[in-house]
């Protein structure tokens, strides 16, 4: 592919800003650089670069070709990655961010099934109460509750999973008076918090409209795990993802209250989600682990 490699020398030149710097990148010599160029000049009969200027400075035409020089090796890139997923395995370092609550219950549960289908792959779970840029802190993928309005990157709906109010059975007899969310004031709540906010939980009413209260905790943290595992031993109500507390309501540890009513902690979010970057071509690991994720959730749901 000789054609690739001279449109590749070209664009490594105007990125670099010297034949120098573009040898050095591509392991070339300078003459060689500027022998390529020359030929790809020759061969397209215009002049790509200004040999006048103490610097490189592309030309009207030159920078003309340059721009369809990189999408055309853009193009060829996803096409390698393309041939390359078709023909191996996922495998690698997966980078996994995701918040506590649901890296513990949700995510942690899958991972054995996944090492076994995938065992060429190498999963770094990180856990945290704080969103992170992808880039920056180099991770494949987050796992968040709540839709992301990130520009640049693919949002996947991993599963449907609305807030639910749940307290243990003990707790529900003594407190039987909680017919109506705006009782939940007066009753022992367990209570998600960050720094130091006003600690509100939204519910939508009888006529559709999006209500909101304000909740003075017996208890608050900023780990859900807590929180579950306060509500259980009959501490008070927590108000936490349907899917963080499905096998609990399942087992008869906890109770849901006011099923009837639809409610949030910040914003009606309704679900968990997998954000990555985007790419045309994505990373097969990265395509694998979303997949099989998605997969798994539906399938326990049903």
């Amino acid at each position: 592919m000789k054609a690739l490699d001279s449109l590749r020398i070209f664009v490594a030149t105007q990125k670099k800003g010297s034949l120098s710097a573009a040898a050095r990148s591509l392991s070339l010599s300078p003459a060689t650089i500027s022998r390529r160029i020359s030929a790809l000049e020759e061969e397209l009969g215009v002049q790509l670069v200004d040999r006048t200027s103490r610097n490189l400075k592309v030309t009207e035409a030159g920078q003309a070709f340059l721009e369809r020089a990189e999408a055309v090796l853009e193009l060829m890139s996803e096409a390698e990655q393309v041939v390359h997923n078709a023909r191996q395995r996922p495998e690698g370092r997966l980078r996994v961010h995701s918040r506590t609550h649901i890296g513990l219950r949700v995510l942690a549960p899958l991972l054995p099934r996944f090492a076994e289908l995938y065992p060429d792959i190498r999963v770094e779970l990180e856990l945290s109460e704080h969103p992170v840029n992808l880039v920056e802190h180099d991770f494949d993928v987050d796992i968040r509750t709540g839709e992301s309005t990130d520009s640049g990157f693919v949002i996947k709906r991993l599963l449907s999973s609305d807030e639910v109010l749940v307290a243990s059975p003990a707790f529900v007899k003594t407190y039987s008076r909680i017919r109506h969310p705006s009782d939940l004031p007066q009753v022992r709540c367990l209570t998600y918090r960050r720094e130091r906010e006003i600690i509100t939980w939204k519910y939508i009413d009888e006529a559709g409209e999006q209500q909101e209260l304000v909740i003075q905790g017996v208890l608050s943290a900023n780990n859900g795990e807590l929180l579950r595992l306060a509500a259980i031993g009959g501490m008070g109500v927590a108000l936490l993802s349907e899917a963080t507390v499905r096998g609990d309501l399942q087992a008869g540890t906890l109770v849901r209250l006011l099923p009837d009513y639809r409610f949030a902690v910040r914003a009606f979010s309704n679900g968990v989600f997998a954000v990555f970057r985007q790419s045309r071509v994505l990373p097969l690991k990265v395509r694998a682990f979303v997949d099989f994720v998605a997969d798994a959730l539906r399938s326990e749901k049903r």
